[in-house]
């Protein structure tokens, strides 16, 4: 019996040897595991930051959009505004009156403006034509004379 405690002891030895080795493995790999999941947590804080970084990326590229349309719409305004006071200048039209985007254009409408607001005399409905009748030669005003003749 004393040889199969001694065999026992050697395979309740080697039993603990090889869990002690497991334990150290299954240690080493716990720690191992733990690594990787702070480095996964590390790529999602760093991943959801980028998310977020792209998202006001995304923002201020719009809002940069939207600015420089304003701002081309403002200063196409000032341009025009600018044109319509010159072609007022020249025409005497009032600037905010005129329609147009370009100075040809409002110095046309202009003209038109003017020409309806201040019509040209057409001038009388016989003009340039000849008399018809003689002078003096009108039989009522003859009559009229002989009626008040008498009067003297």
């Amino acid at each position: 019996m004393a040889a199969t405690n001694d065999d026992m002891q050697q395979q309740l030895d080697e039993a603990l040897a090889r869990n002690k080795e497991l334990q150290d493995k299954l240690d080493q790999l716990t720690k191992h595991s733990r690594q990787w999941e702070e480095r996964a947590k590390a790529n999602k804080s760093a991943a959801d930051e980028l998310e977020q970084l792209k998202a006001e990326h995304d923002k201020t590229v719009k809002e940069t959009e939207e600015l420089r349309a304003w701002k081309q719409s403002t200063e196409a305004e000032q341009e025009r505004t600018r044109i319509a006071q010159q072609v007022s200048e020249k025409t005497g039209v009032p600037a905010d009156l005129l329609v147009g985007d370009d100075e040809e254009s409002m110095s046309a409408y202009a003209a038109k403006l003017d020409q309806f607001a201040h019509p040209k005399p057409q001038g009388l409905p016989n003009q340039g034509m000849q008399p018809s009748g003689t002078a003096g030669t009108n039989p009522m005003g003859d009559v009229v004379h002989q009626m008040f003749d008498n009067l003297n």
